[in-house]
């Protein structure tokens, strides 16, 4: 028995998923442990933490595909008894970055297990997952957003719309990864 062929939208999704992810993979190729853990620009990020956060985004957005806000629990980001307001307060004197506030987690940090090739097999697998999810699922089907400042309220995604903020998180992160690997040794993978 042969598969059948996916519908061109699901398949174009996958393939642009595939593509820029590729883009941030290659940012890691031929890097140590070393440089993959090396900031070079005042931000915290690193290569090997884009990995892991870019990873760990799209596996969460596609529970929430799947299950609704309900795959933001105990993520300590859409909880419900975050006070917003203090969180927005807190954002503002800090410059409007939401990164210092008190309740970010720890989404960039890395332990010693978490190694670049741990990194690269953990992107593939979320990757593969995804590919189930947006091979299969009905693409219409929709949740509401959790609430948080960033979100209109109210607002219900489809598989579709999930699908495409993966796509801009991981495009997003892989030129953050890009400017990084100039900055370690004058590598650039995007052009």
């Amino acid at each position: 028995m042969t598969e059948q062929p996916l519908a061109p939208e699901r398949a174009d999704l996958i393939e642009a998923l595939r593509r820029h992810r590729g883009f941030l993979l290659q940012t890691a190729d031929a890097l140590t442990e070393e440089q993959a853990r090396t900031r070079s620009s005042v931000s915290q990020l690193t290569i090997a933490s884009l990995l892991k956060h870019v990873a760990d985004t799209e596996e969460q957005w596609l529970r929430f595909a799947v299950a609704g806000a309900s795959a933001f629990e105990g993520t300590g980001v859409y909880e419900s008894d975050i006070d917003w307001d203090a969180v927005t307060a807190e954002a503002d004197e800090n410059g409007g970055d939401w990164a210092d506030s008190e309740w970010e987690d720890d989404r960039f940090l890395l332990s010693d297990e978490e190694t670049l090739p741990w990194l690269r097999e953990r992107v593939a697998h979320v990757a593969a997952a995804t590919e189930e999810v947006l091979a299969t699922a009905d693409l219409d089907a929709r949740h509401p957003l959790p609430s948080a400042p960033w979100f209109e309220q109210g607002v219900s995604w489809s598989v579709r719309r999930v699908a495409l903020h993966v796509l801009a998180e991981i495009s997003q992160h892989a030129g953050h990864a890009d400017i990084i690997r100039e900055g370690i040794d004058g590598q650039r993978t995007m052009g």
